[in-house]
């Protein structure tokens, strides 16, 4: 019997390690009269959507609750996402505002379209 505590790992293939790598969501914003465009680059997942959807509503109680977000160079979107867009317009309109979705293609364009968000926000392509 071995007292060896660590797995032995099998001979003759490669060693597979599992990393964790997210890629980050940036977010710029540009004032554009009296509305806000949030572009946004990276992955809007679980992970970086919190900070996004408190991003849109420090803007709103801020008094810019006019939110435009440029979708452009988003290269992924979940249903995380989604629901800070959603949530985002809430708090916009509570403010007296809207936030409204653009440019958004590809895989991000898709779910916009089988989710009905972008109905519900007046997504615009372009």
């Amino acid at each position: 019997m071995s007292t060896d505590p660590a797995p032995r790992q099998a001979t003759g293939g490669p060693r597979i390690e599992e990393t964790e790598v997210a890629a980050p969501l940036v977010v710029t914003l540009e004032p554009a009269g009296e509305v806000l465009r949030l572009r946004l680059a990276g992955e809007l997942d679980m992970s970086t959507a919190p900070e996004l959807l408190s991003r849109i509503a420090d803007l709103a109680a801020g008094g810019s609750p006019r939110v435009v977000v440029d979708l452009t160079a988003l290269t992924f979107c979940d249903s995380a996402g989604l629901t800070v867009f959603v949530r985002g317009d809430r708090r916009c309109a509570e403010a007296g505002g809207w936030l409204r979705l653009t440019g958004a293609h590809g895989h991000v364009a898709r779910v916009i379209e089988i989710s009905g968000v972008g109905d519900s926000l007046g997504y615009r392509p372009s």
